[in-house]
């Protein structure tokens, strides 16, 4: 029968709700495009259980010019595949709603849930939990244990400045990554 109006909108959009039209115009065009590239600097934690949990998750390299190629793929349930590919790494990870109003997002077995706000034309990430899941086994993470995701998409005259930290309870800092997406349509200036 097709998807639904609200599939068709993308997962973004959906979750912004009537904000969606307040983003700045290439945070909007991100979230509306399949292919984007950029550069980031990216820094990872630098404790041994930090460096350990990096390298299991697959998270990318240090760098100061990280190119980055990413890909997002609708699914047919509303949800969406990002895969970016940070010099030759791929980082991949599965995004759908969750609760009517959250951003779950996956990667192996670790599943943190974002609301999502927008601030001054910006789209702002806040972590609200975090679970481990197996299948359709989902176990919540008491908040004291579950990694805390800040993140946030601006628009400026390179097209959209993404910053994302990850910090873990008793790791610390796991990574860091601030640089520029560009999409077709974004220009200098």
């Amino acid at each position: 029968m097709g998807q639904t109006l609200a599939a068709r909108a993308g997962l973004y959009r959906r979750l912004v709700r009537e904000a969606w039209g307040e983003l700045d115009e290439p945070v909007r065009r991100l979230h509306a495009r399949a292919l984007s590239s950029g550069t980031f600097k990216v820094c990872r934690g630098r404790g041994r259980l930090a460096r350990l949990l990096a390298r299991l998750l697959g998270l990318p390299r240090e760098g100061e010019a990280v190119p980055l190629l990413l890909k997002v793929t609708p699914h047919g349930d509303g949800g969406e595949r990002w895969h970016r590919d940070f010099a030759g790494r791929d980082f991949v990870t599965e995004q759908r709603e969750h609760a009517g109003s959250l951003l779950a997002e996956r990667t192996g077995p670790f599943e943190l849930l974002f609301g999502l706000t927008v601030e001054g034309g910006a789209l702002a990430y806040r972590s609200v939990g975090a679970a481990l899941r197996a299948g359709r086994l989902r176990v919540n993470l008491p908040r004291g244990l579950a990694p805390r995701v800040e993140a946030l998409e601006r628009a400026d005259g390179r097209g959209v400045r993404v910053s994302v930290r990850v910090t873990a309870p008793l790791v610390g800092l796991l990574i860091e990554y601030v640089g520029h997406v560009m999409t077709e349509g974004d220009g200098e200036g």
